[in-house]
């Protein structure tokens, strides 16, 4: 769990991957319309400096084409259901509201949705890396995975996913 992407730019990255290479400008205006040009650009600015998209310049104009580095986070962030119910339970107090924050974020990327407060939960099967960190998590604060075959009266649940 120790590489943490915002939304934006986990979408970022899929849709580079999938144009296989994109004029910066273009990119932009295509696919983030109701953003601000310089948030998307400095998501992009940071994905590079983190080593998950490759600039270059090609007639003057700048492209980005995701390097082996976004390929592989793109990887470990593909979605499989395994017919059971993931329920992350926590409970981290204010003085270490950047734990939680951080736990919330990792959790948004991995699929999870808010249940109710402190609540999350997915039907996605989870990578190897990410059980382990929260086993460590929850020798240091009360974070809870449950998995369960299923939950009664789910519908509010399945309408989340």
């Amino acid at each position: 769990m120790s590489q943490v992407l915002s939304p934006n730019s986990i979408k970022i990255l899929e849709l580079v991957k999938n144009e296989g290479k994109a004029n910066i400008y273009s990119f932009i205006k295509a696919h983030f319309r109701n953003d601000s040009y310089r948030r998307v650009y400095t998501h992009i600015y940071q994905l590079e400096k983190r080593g998950y998209l490759e600039k270059y310049k090609h007639k003057d104009l700048e492209f980005i084409r995701i390097s082996g580095k976004g390929n592989a986070i793109i990887e470990t962030l593909k979605r499989e259901k395994d017919g059971k119910w993931k329920l992350i339970i926590f409970d981290i107090p204010e003085s270490r509201r950047s734990v939680r924050d951080y736990l919330r974020t990792k959790l948004k990327q991995l699929g999870f949705k808010k249940w109710q407060n402190s609540i999350w939960v997915t039907p996605y099967k989870l990578p190897h890396d990410v059980v382990e960190e929260l086993k460590e998590l929850s020798e240091r604060y009360f974070v809870r995975l449950i998995t369960v075959e299923s939950i009664n009266n789910d519908k509010d649940i399945k309408q989340l996913f």
